[in-house]
């Protein structure tokens, strides 16, 4: 898939273009779907450098035609995640590259991925996912987010991490990767007034003690 076939299919999967005609996108994302779209688009991903701007450009379209393709049939996260997406969004995550705004639209489709997503959370958890989310968020127990992108993406992960831990299996995962432990040392730190946080550490109390 090269990077002028990306750049077509997110200018034809735009959300606006598609509500323009409802039937015509039915008929675009039936044969996308059929032909195993996004199988193909992650195996390009694993293509690009992106160190070279056309590519990283082409990444963050293969990220916009997921969106895209998720918010007009969302049933469709099931089969996305299961080609492959998922398992390259972890990997996307946890690379050692600098923050940039790639980083931060995988988090943003990851979240939307784990939205009501029964089986996509099971298959995070199966792929070590806990363990990425918490890594991710312990960047931030010693420093805020230097940037309102930086802060987005932090809510994504807490959002993708409370999602997750609706399945017990999950829970059990966090519990092993000292999540409770990293989520009291983000709440008692005192460079961290998060809201998110303590929003997730009431949700587990709830979680891990329901009678209580």
């Amino acid at each position: 898939v090269s990077i002028a076939v990306v750049d077509l299919l997110q200018e034809l999967t735009d959300i606006d273009t598609l509500h323009e005609s409802e039937e015509g996108a039915e008929v675009l994302i039936d044969a996308l779907v059929d032909g195993q779209v996004v199988a193909l688009l992650v195996q390009n991903l694993e293509r690009l450098d992106e160190s070279v701007k056309e590519e990283a450009d082409g990444v963050h379209n293969t990220l916009a035609i997921v969106e895209n393709m998720a918010e007009f049939r969302p049933e469709m996260c099931t089969e996305a995640a299961q080609q492959g997406l998922l398992q390259w969004l972890l990997k996307r995550l946890k690379a050692k590259m600098p923050f940039d705004a790639n980083k931060l639209y995988c988090s943003e489709v990851l979240a939307i991925l784990l939205q009501d997503n029964d089986e996509n959370r099971e298959l995070l958890g199966e792929l070590d996912g806990i363990d990425v989310l918490l890594q991710q968020l312990s960047v931030f127990k010693r420093h805020n987010p230097s940037t309102a992108e930086e802060q987005e993406m932090m809510e994504n992960l807490f959002d993708s991490l409370c999602s997750c831990l609706m399945l017990s299996s999950n829970r059990e995962r966090f519990l092993k990767g000292e999540g409770l432990q990293l989520m009291n040392l983000m709440l008692s730190s005192t460079v961290h007034r998060f809201p998110e946080c303590a929003q997730l550490t009431v949700s587990l109390h709830a979680l891990f003690f329901p009678s209580a």
